[in-house]
């Protein structure tokens, strides 16, 4: 099983706005009420899980409107609270660097979830297994990152090449 989000990169935007003050996280209400979650579904969760996103807040903060698109929930997955802060903020900072670089790129953001994933109790939002990054443009450029969701993942000394894996892996 898994989730996917495709956005573009703007490289002109990204960081061209920097808004500090960043917007609550919201309830897409595209998605079936059943199946959606709440900012609170997260609170004080077994898994000390972030909520962590599919698309950064930092690459759409040139705008109030992107900026707020990116905390709709529907953007938003449990990450080990290390992982999201230490180590998968790094592949999103290397994004925002490779954008201003060529000028745009395509980002695909994936979460897997195991067959029968562990679930929070209180929410039943399933906990992912890992989550990947893969960055492209049309005249070649391809990088492709692998994150296991593990609260005994190692974040001292990590390195963003520690996560990077042929994108064929992902096809």
């Amino acid at each position: 099983m898994a989730r996917l989000n495709h956005n573009i990169q703007d490289g002109s935007k990204v960081n061209a706005g920097n808004i500090k003050k960043r917007p609550r996280f919201y309830p897409d209400r595209a998605i079936p009420k059943q199946y959606r979650t709440t900012s609170k579904d997260y609170t004080k969760n077994e898994f000390h899980a972030d909520r962590g996103h599919l698309a950064p807040d930092a690459s759409f903060d040139w705008s109030k409107k992107s900026l707020k698109s990116v905390y709709s929930m529907a953007n938003i997955i449990p990450q080990y609270k290390w992982i999201n802060r230490k180590t998968w903020v790094k592949a999103e900072k290397y994004e925002r660097q490779v954008a201003r670089k060529l000028g745009s790129m395509n980002v695909v953001n994936g979460v897997i979830y195991g067959s029968h994933p562990k679930r929070m109790r209180r929410s039943g939002i399933a906990y992912p297994k890992a989550y990947w990054k893969m960055l492209y443009d049309n005249r070649g450029f391809e990088r492709c990152f692998y994150y296991e969701n593990d609260s005994h993942a190692k974040t001292k000394d990590d390195k963003l090449r520690d996560h990077l894996i042929p994108c064929e892996v992902l096809n």
